[in-house]
């Protein structure tokens, strides 16, 4: 997996986390690292202090934590434009892989990691998936429009995004753009933006925004609009993540 393929959205390292459980993330893929603690996925799996996890995007991700033995965990959320594991969850074992073990110890000697910039983490997180390239779905590469699209559209205020936008600012024909992006990735680019501004609709309820102040952020002239467009994605009401 190539460093242009990887957008990081969070990163950290947590101890016995509030509010922390079931997190509807639609196009988010996860790295989780235990450190200690007893936790289990979607109420099936229970998750080994000691092994590394990948999760692909999934909005019905779960986890729960035993409130006897809390969670210690190190994690990397972040969004792929390549195709990234074809299973909803991955476990390995990081003493099989001594360089990826290496960097595991050196993330664990700081025990927030909120100092950690950005680019920094950027860099940690491009090491463990090549590290790990042999776990992801091979011979599924996005072509350099689809990447572009890809980029453009997280890179751009989520206010002010269109499709005919994106096409116009790459000068490309908007119909080519569709079919190029929607042959990569199943979507089209229209679906794709929905699911952004959902996840960051989740994201901004979750901090306690308005729902005015949501609509604004995301370029819906109404409440209403916001709360129709979230509905037609998700099949969810927003105010359920509040």
């Amino acid at each position: 997996m190539m460093e242009s393929s990887v957008i990081l959205k969070h990163y950290g390292r947590l101890y016995n986390p509030t509010n922390w459980g079931y997190y509807p993330h639609y196009l988010t893929n996860r790295f989780y690292y235990i450190c200690s603690g007893n936790v289990v996925y979607k109420n099936k799996i229970s998750l080994k202090p000691g092994f590394i996890y990948l999760f692909s995007a999934d909005e019905e991700f779960q986890v729960v934590q035993s409130q006897d033995d809390p969670i210690d965990h190190i994690y990397f959320d972040f969004i792929s434009s390549r195709s990234f594991i074809d299973k909803e969850l991955i476990e390995i074992d990081p003493d099989k892989y001594p360089r990826l073990k290496s960097v595991i110890n050196a993330l664990t000697m700081d025990y927030t990691l909120s100092d950690l910039p950005a680019d920094v983490a950027e860099s940690y997180l491009n090491i463990i998936l090549y590290e790990l390239r042999e776990y992801f779905v091979q011979n599924r590469i996005y072509c350099d429009l689809t990447t572009d699209v890809f980029r453009l559209i997280h890179e751009s205020n989520a206010s002010q995004l269109t499709v005919a936008g994106i096409a116009d600012t790459l000068g490309v024909n908007v119909n080519h753009m569709i079919r190029t992006f929607k042959k990569d990735t199943g979507i089209t680019p229209l679906k794709y933006i929905g699911l952004m501004k959902s996840e960051l609709a989740i994201s901004y309820a979750r901090k306690g925004y308005t729902l005015e102040d949501i609509a604004e952020k995301l370029g819906y002239s109404t409440v209403s609009a916001l709360s129709v467009a979230f509905k037609n994605v998700t099949n969810k009401n927003l105010s359920q993540f509040r």
